[in-house]
């Protein structure tokens, strides 16, 4: 039986709840894969550090880590979580930050990668504000509820967790989603990818790690009360009903129109690449072709 370790992007949350379905339900084993899932809060960019055969990112990480990566390590984006890029920017309703230019004398959290400040510089200036005037405070955000109007009044988050964990701690926040506000922000994030080894060395294996994990994301789509126990029973230190109320959420976008997971749309892909070399954060026009990203797996 094939071994594959995932990395995830961040400690387990409803955006990963699919895998863990999959991991329970036997699925991974049943097509001849033995799945390890790692997930931990590190920070971002750490996710294709050492040797995980599959790792969960935001795009604007593959992108980086694909310009920068020597051939032997290089890697293949395979899946996307959800069918829309639903991250942005969550901040308390004191805070007064209802669209990327509101962010102008507000504390911000970032973490290192210089394409952040290409993200959200380009929406807040874009939106008639001044980047420049942004307070950055440079912070991987764990704790929500000990940063917001402590260390910084905003903070980039992906709706499914940051929103619903503040809620349920009755603070009341604003959020907007930076794909409401510019097309080219519908990024494929969280994306997956495999590293080009194990899809060049095993590609069933990779084959077989994809459609689990559709059947894992579509019974969570179906089923977001089940899946969030399931979810629960990998991660006992959330509280349940948190983990069923996000899942119910984030259960709407997990699928596309045919009613499958994981299938990248080549338009997010590209716009957002070519955004990126314009913004010279890679040097390589990804967008001019499909070479760092494949449905080939899906189907």
């Amino acid at each position: 039986m094939k071994v594959l370790h995932v990395e995830l992007d961040w400690f387990a949350n409803t955006n990963h709840t699919g895998f863990y379905v999959a991991l329970k339900k036997g699925y991974y084993e049943d097509l001849g894969v033995d799945v390890h899932i790692n997930g931990e809060f590190g920070g971002c960019g750490h996710q294709f550090a050492g040797t995980p055969d599959i790792v969960v990112a935001p795009e604007p990480a593959m992108l980086v880590y694909m310009d920068e990566a020597p051939e032997a390590e290089q890697a293949t984006a395979i899946a996307v979580l959800t069918q829309r890029n639903d991250s942005g920017i969550l901040s308390l309703k004191s805070c007064g930050a209802t669209r990327p230019r509101e962010l102008e004398g507000k504390r911000l959290t970032h973490w290192t990668p210089e394409w952040f400040h290409a993200v959200i510089g380009y929406a807040v200036n874009e939106d008639g504000g001044d980047y420049s005037k942004v307070k950055l405070v440079t912070k991987d955000v764990g704790d929500i509820e000990q940063t917001l109007g402590v260390d910084g009044d905003a903070v980039w988050i992906y709706k499914n967790w940051e929103w619903f964990v503040m809620k349920h701690a009755n603070k009341a926040c604003d959020y907007f989603a930076l794909a409401d506000f510019y097309d080219v922000m519908d990024f494929c994030a969280p994306a997956v990818a495999a590293k080009n080894a194990v899809i060049n060395s095993d590609p069933e294996a990779v084959r077989a790690f994809v459609k689990a994990s559709d059947q894992g994301f579509i019974d969570a789509a179906n089923d977001p009360r089940a899946a969030a126990e399931i979810l629960h029973s990998y991660t006992p230190h959330f509280d349940l009903d948190l983990l069923t109320e996000s899942q119910e959420y984030i259960s709407k976008i997990y699928l596309n129109e045919q009613g499958h997971w994981g299938t990248i749309r080549p338009e997010r892909w590209t716009t957002f690449s070519a955004f990126m070399k314009d913004q010279g954060m890679i040097k390589t026009d990804y967008a001019a072709s499909e070479e760092r990203f494949t449905n080939e797996f899906h189907g």
